[in-house]
């Protein structure tokens, strides 16, 4: 998928600032120092979405690294005509996704749960208890982020990148490479799973 593609996929809030394409030019033109710019910029927006798929802080930190990283080494090949953080989002929602599937056996429930930023109005799908209702409900928040970390991989990266990142069901199909009925049927089983794992909650 080409750059240009790939940022009609993006979620609508994301934003990248007017002069990256100035700060990615000096650099390719042999400025490098321009990259700090570039990660002050963004890494906290860069280390928060780490931290929807991998909520561990060092786990979320390590790949936040990586995809700097790796977008220093790709900056030069970089086409300016597309936006930089489109591209370093890509590139850490892959590095999320390679890794919930490299650690599918880790035990995810000794996982710090540190993200508060959990929108539950979202969560309303899995037919959990009204969201004015969730919201109030801490050690219910506590329960739901445990068990949306013990969703199977796949499961878990289509639960977030619907219901945290706010992709329709055709946007996660491009992102993932995968067909609309594919997102749909590890959606379907990750409500249901999670269902279960909320059973007690759900009957109280």
């Amino acid at each position: 998928m080409q750059e240009k593609d790939y940022e009609k996929i993006l979620p609508r809030c994301v934003q990248a600032s007017p002069d990256d394409a100035k700060l990615i030019e000096q650099f390719q033109q042999g400025d490098k120092s321009v990259f700090d710019k570039l990660v002050v910029r963004y890494h906290d927006r860069t280390y928060r979405l780490a931290q929807r798929f991998v909520p561990n802080s060092e786990d979320a930190l390590d790949i936040t690294q990586d995809a700097f990283i790796r977008a220093y080494q790709g900056l030069p090949d970089f086409k300016r005509k597309s936006q930089f953080y489109s591209w370093l989002y890509r590139i850490t929602v892959n590095l999320c996704i390679d890794f919930l599937r490299k650690n599918a056996r880790r035990e995810t429930v000794s996982y710090a749960l540190e993200s508060d930023d959990l929108p539950m109005m979202n969560i309303a799908d899995v037919n959990l208890r009204p969201p004015t209702q969730a919201v109030e409900d801490k050690e219910l928040l506590t329960y739901l982020r445990r068990a949306i970390m013990q969703l199977a991989p796949k499961q878990r990266e289509i639960f977030i990148l619907r219901h945290w990142e706010g992709l329709s069901l055709k946007e996660i199909a491009n992102t993932l490479g995968r067909s609309s009925g594919t997102v749909k049927a590890h959606l379907f089983h990750a409500h249901r799973n999670l269902r279960k794992l909320l059973r007690h909650y759900l009957q109280a």
